[in-house]
Parts: C-alpha cells; sequence; structure tokens
C-alpha cells in the first residue's frame, strides 16, 4: 500500500495506535518467508539480475585482462568497457520486463547514461583498488578489485534505476 500510495502521490501521515496481543498474538497470519519474499520482491529480482549481469561482466573482464596480461589503466579501462557493454545489454533486458514490470519514460536512453558514468568509476575504481591491495600485482587483483568496487555501485544503481529509469507510473 505504501508502494501504491507514493506511485500515486497519496500523503501518508503516521497516527499512533495501540497494540493488543491475545494470546501471545497466536491467531497472526504472518508466514515470515513468504511474506517477507513478497515484501522485498523487487531487490530479489535486482539482485538476480545483477547477479546474471556480473557473471557475464567478470567473466569477459577477467577473459580479456588475462589475454592482455597488464594491469594498467588503459588496459582495465578497455576490459572494462567491453565486458559492460555486453552485460549492460543482458541487465537493462532483465531489469526492464522482468524487475521493474516495463515502467518509465525513455527508459533506454536513461539507462545508456547510467551504463557511461558506471563503466567510467569502474574502470576508475579498479584500478584505484588494485593499486591498493597488498596484492595488487597479482594477475587475479583487476578482478578483485573489480568485485569490491562494482558491489559498492550495484547498491547505487539499484537507487538509480527504480527512482529514476524505472520509475512507476511512467509507461512508454
Amino acid at each position: 500500500m505504501l508502494l501504491e500510495a507514493k506511485k500515486y502521490d497519496v500523503t501518508i501521515s503516521e497516527q499512533p495506535i495501540p497494540t493488543i496481543y491475545l494470546d501471545g498474538n497466536s491467531s497472526s497470519h504472518f508466514r515470515v518467508i513468504r511474506d517477507s519474499v513478497a515484501i522485498y520482491s523487487r531487490f530479489l529480482k535486482f539482485s538476480a539480475s545483477g547477479l546474471m549481469s556480473f557473471l557475464v561482466d567478470i567473466g569477459l573482464f577477467t577473459l580479456l585482462m588475462s589475454l592482455i596480461g597488464n594491469h594498467s589503466l588503459r588496459t582495465i579501462m578497455v576490459a572494462t568497457v567491453i565486458a559492460r557493454l555486453l552485460s549492460a545489454i543482458v541487465n537493462y533486458l532483465l531489469n526492464r520486463h522482468m524487475v521493474f514490470g516495463n515502467a518509465g519514460e525513455q527508459t533506454l536512453l536513461k539507462y545508456g547514461a547510467l551504463l557511461a558514468v558506471q563503466t567510467v568509476a569502474s574502470g576508475y575504481l579498479t584500478h584505484g583498488l588494485t593499486v591498493l591491495l597488498p596484492f595488487g600485482s597479482a594477475h587475479w587483483a583487476p578482478t578483485v578489485a573489480k568485485m569490491l568496487g562494482d558491489f559498492c555501485l550495484f547498491l547505487i544503481s539499484y537507487y538509480i534505476q527504480k527512482n529514476l529509469i524505472f520509475k512507476e507510473g511512467q509507461h512508454v
């Protein structure tokens, strides 16, 4: 109800109410797992979509880094851009159709802008973390650094996609 109220710009005001438990709340019908999944289903779908995209992204990034063989900023940026572009196709399609139910206007354009900013941020974060990691010279260090940086970007991306790109109440 709260999500629908927000969708239709309904003002919500809080009112205190007394809570009365009869027989130790034995009549509650709250199903912990089922009802929690219903409450968090969008974020869980977004997480599943992110996991699939992550597997494409990190797999391709790791392959490209092993083929190129050095950890320079330029190499990391090239591998990041190529991997991110391909994983973004998977991510956009899953998010648009399965997570956010085709909500929003001009979603491809907005998603493309987010993708560009995220890709650059991912490249710089990956390079910066690779340099800072105590095992930064190891051949697998950029992959670990990318996973750390991209997790932070994942959380920011959810907020942006939910509230700006695939905002409910706007349909194409």
